[in-house]
């Protein structure tokens, strides 16, 4: 049993595991951020909006 305890004390308490998830999560988030998506903005910025209002416009309204 007193071998196990030291395995388990490698944290401390609740908080200092949360520190740590914390910390992965932030790192993920902006390996994320910088990653290649899947439409990039300058493709995402030459889609005419035009067509767009067309079909909006030719919807009737309802009553």
């Amino acid at each position: 049993m007193k071998q196990r305890a030291d395995v388990v004390g490698i944290f401390p308490n609740e908080e200092s595991i949360m520190r740590l998830l914390a910390a992965l999560l932030t790192e993920q988030n902006e390996k994320w951020l910088l990653q290649n998506h899947y439409l990039p903005q300058h493709t995402m910025a030459e889609i005419d909006h035009t067509a767009e209002n067309d079909v909006i416009d030719a919807l009737p309204l309802s009553a």
